[in-house]
């Protein structure tokens, strides 16, 4: 496998999507619809709202033990659904969630990103420079995959740290700072940002102003479930951010690019994953699981991912998914150390 210092000579990938499809079926395939966008946006809340009509329905009239397993289960399902959100906004950020580019770009900031943190267009232009330079030295990705393979101690230590609440501990203090202008907006490093010489107030509106629609999207979520008699469900869509959601994003991350090759060839450097229904339920929200096929035409909706899969995989042009566990197989073995000379 090449290191990550290899991809400082960076090569663009010279493979056209005119290489494994026709014009029509690349038009087919590129084809939006608003419909489709609604459908998507309305599941990915009624997951979430079913989830917690089932949390409050154990609490009122379940045996105490069976409302603590059915509350366990669904943070884990929550946090499924919280990267459904994540993954509306990947969407509109690529402009293939909807036809109508209000509805990417302003809709779907507040329907999804902004409860969550988030924002289409800074997530937009993060993303398109990974999607540009996969593998560079440059990518602002290569943070999340380059250092692996690790060892299962290290990954571990990583999966716990997830688990009890310190990932997202770290997460609300960098995305603080980094919605006060003091760190460089990021999914994957701490960077400062060039605004050393702000006075302390300046930091502090910037904070507001970025914050502002989170607050108020949070709060409307709270004053609803409040309406309803089940205000504490609020808590669980938060713990259900800070801590299985950390844990599932991660895995998440590892499935795209970790332990593959630091190369420009995307049939190379990405991979697609395959989904059963728990895995599903968690990690395979609006089709983010195929993303060997995302990254080869990225203006694809999601909706057509797996047919698009479907097609590429009967041409033998990207190789069958793999399977999670295998994706933790890879990401946790370490390559051989070469042997001492006698």
């Amino acid at each position: 496998m090449t290191t990550p210092a290899a991809a400082t000579a960076y090569q663009p990938d010279k493979r056209k999507v005119t290489d494994f499809l026709s014009k029509e079926e690349i038009q087919y395939f590129r084809a939006r619809s608003d419909a489709r966008g609604l459908w998507g946006v309305f599941s990915v809340w009624a997951g979430i709202g079913m989830t917690m009509t089932t949390m409050a329905l154990a609490v009122d009239h379940l045996p105490q033990w069976a409302a603590a397993f059915v509350l366990a289960a669904g943070l884990v399902i929550l946090a499924g659904r919280h990267l459904g959100l994540v993954a509306l906004m990947h969407d509109a950020s690529h402009g293939t969630l909807f036809k109508t580019r209000w509805l990417n770009d302003v809709f779907t900031n507040w329907a999804a990103a902004k409860i969550v943190w988030n924002d289409v267009i800074k997530f937009r232009a993060h993303h398109m420079v990974h999607h540009a330079n996969t593998t560079a030295s440059f990518d602002p990705d290569l943070p999340l995959y380059s250092a692996l393979p690790v060892s299962r101690a290290s990954m571990t230590r990583k999966f716990l740290r997830d688990l009890i609440g310190l990932t997202g501990l770290k997460f609300l203090v960098g995305r603080t700072l980094m919605s006060a202008g003091v760190l460089k907006w990021s999914d994957a490093i701490a960077e400062r940002a060039n605004n050393a010489g702000w006075p302390l107030h300046r930091h502090v509106t910037t904070f507001l102003q970025d914050f502002w629609p989170t607050a108020l999207t949070n709060a409307l979520l709270y004053m609803v479930l409040a309406a309803t008699g089940h205000g504490w469900l609020y808590a669980c869509f938060v713990l259900a951010y800070l801590i299985p959601f950390m844990l599932i994003v991660r895995i998440r991350s590892l499935a795209e690019h970790a332990g593959l090759e630091i190369v420009p060839d995307t049939l190379r450097n990405t991979r697609t994953t395959r989904t059963s229904l728990l895995s599903g339920l968690t990690m395979g929200a609006l089709n983010i699981n195929y993303h060997q096929e995302h990254h080869l035409v990225a203006a694809c909706p999601y909706y057509r991912l797996p047919e698009l899969h479907k097609t590429l995989r009967a041409r033998n042009y990207v190789p069958e998914p793999w399977t999670y566990l295998g994706v933790l197989r890879a990401c946790t073995t370490l390559p051989a150390q070469p042997q001492a000379q006698a």
